[in-house]
């Protein structure tokens, strides 16, 4: 049985992340539709482009169901960039878009006189001690593509916190639920790190 189950609807390359994985030689199963997803497997959910778009796919296959029931029964779920912003109760981007709702917070633009979207390495800044971020240090960089930040969250819920010219929570934890907004797939030895505490320790 594979040990991961990646999300897998067709937005996205998802090979990196893939590769990720075989390097950690941690077994995982693509899913594209319901009946891919095996029962006690961890989730993973990896995203890039429209975070409307995203939701509009995950509810065709009925996937967000899924997601939520699973959530529901503590079965460990891990949200990458646009996977860690649909975990979330809402977005502003190009309009109103409802998310999973699994933690609270919403998504706003990121209005700041640097450049956007913010793309590069960056800081996490630990705001508590977590399995997700074992054996890595504070203020380790990860890579960034993203245009939105996290507004109205529970700091409680905060494990990091990078910045951005303003301080915008880069990773989260709620029961089994984890998001990270950097792409751990593209940052090198801190990146597999976090891949590899989410396998084996969360």
């Amino acid at each position: 049985m594979s040990n991961i189950n990646i999300v897998d609807i067709g937005i996205g390359n998802i090979a990196s992340l893939c590769s990720a994985f075989e390097k950690l030689k941690i077994s995982y199963k693509l899913c594209k539709t319901l009946n891919d997803f095996q029962n006690n497997s961890k989730i993973v959910i990896p995203g890039v482009g429209a975070f409307g778009g995203f939701m509009k796919r995950l509810r065709e296959k009925e996937i967000d169901k899924l997601i939520i029931n699973k959530a529901k029964n503590n079965v460990p779920i891990l949200g990458i960039c646009l996977g860690f912003q649909i975990l979330f109760t809402k977005s502003n981007e190009h309009g109103y878009h409802k998310g999973l709702d699994l933690i609270e917070g919403e998504f706003n633009r990121i209005d700041t006189t640097m450049k956007v979207p913010h793309v590069g390495w960056n800081e996490c800044y630990l705001n508590q001690k977590n399995n997700l971020f074992y054996n890595i240090k504070n203020n380790s960089d990860f890579y960034f593509i993203h245009s939105y930040f996290l507004k109205n969250y529970n700091k409680k819920e905060v494990i990091s916190f990078t910045n951005y010219e303003l301080n915008f929570p880069s990773s989260i934890n709620k029961n089994k639920i984890f998001g990270v907004q950097f792409h751990p797939e593209k940052s090198q030895y801190n990146g597999l790190q976090i891949i590899k505490n989410f396998a084996e320790r969360c």
